[in-house]
């Protein structure tokens, strides 16, 4: 099962695969975006090394998608 929302430090933080549904995009696509500097790094969890994303950098997401 995968986690869609980590909690920490009283701050909530999305997967990669939340906000990909949330956007309608694959991860490949978020991922090429972070590679290619048009997006900001994600937060990388030091022990999982996950990609985490605030609700504010979901938003940002959107508008750098064109999704509403």
């Amino acid at each position: 099962m995968t986690r869609k929302v980590v909690v920490i430090n009283d701050k909530r933080y999305y997967t990669v695969s939340s906000v990909c549904a949330k956007l309608g995009i694959f991860k490949n696509t978020l991922y090429n975006w972070e590679k290619k500097g048009k997006i900001p790094k994600s937060y990388r969890e030091p022990m999982s090394g996950w990609r985490l994303y605030t609700q504010k950098d979901i938003e940002s997401l959107k508008k750098i998608s064109g999704r509403k």
